[in-house]
C-alpha cells in the first residue's frame, strides 16, 4: 500500500510540474504580446519628420507588418498552450484524486491494523 501512495504522489507531482511549465509559458507569451503592443503604440505615437529615412524607405510599414505577423504567431501559440493547460488540468485533477484515495486507503489500513492490535491486547489481558 505504501508503494501505491508513493507512486500516486510521484504522478501527482509530475502533473503539477507539467502545469507549472504551461503556466510559465503562458505568462511568457502574454508578456511578449504586451511588449509588442507597447512598442507598436510607442512607434505610432512618436513624432516623426516627413523626410525621416525609415519613413521614406518604407521600413516602418514593414516593421508594423512584422509586428502583426509576430502577434498572430504568438496568439496561436497562446491558444495551443491554453488548450494544453485544459488537458493538463484534467490530468492534474485525476492525479490528485488518485493520490488522495491512495493516502486514504493507506490510513484506513493502518487504522485497521491498530484496531486489531488493540483488540488482541485487550483480549489477551
Amino acid at each position: 500500500m505504501e508503494g501505491l501512495v508513493a507512486l500516486s504522489g510521484i504522478s501527482f507531482r509530475a502533473a503539477q510540474a507539467r502545469m507549472a511549465e504551461l503556466l510559465a509559458r503562458e505568462v511568457d507569451l502574454r508578456r511578449n504580446l504586451a511588449q509588442l503592443t507597447e512598442s507598436r503604440s510607442a512607434q505610432a505615437n512618436a513624432p516623426r519628420a516627413p523626410d525621416e529615412a525609415a519613413l521614406v524607405a518604407g521600413a516602418d510599414i514593414r516593421w508594423h507588418h512584422w509586428v502583426d505577423q509576430r502577434r498572430a504567431t504568438i496568439n496561436m501559440e497562446l491558444a495551443q498552450v491554453l488548450a494544453l493547460q485544459d488537458n493538463c488540468r484534467f490530468a492534474l485533477k485525476k492525479a490528485f484524486g488518485r493520490d488522495q484515495v491512495a493516502q486514504s486507503l493507506l490510513q484506513q489500513t493502518l487504522d485497521a491494523d491498530q484496531q486489531k492490535k488493540r483488540r488482541r491486547t485487550s483480549y489477551e489481558s
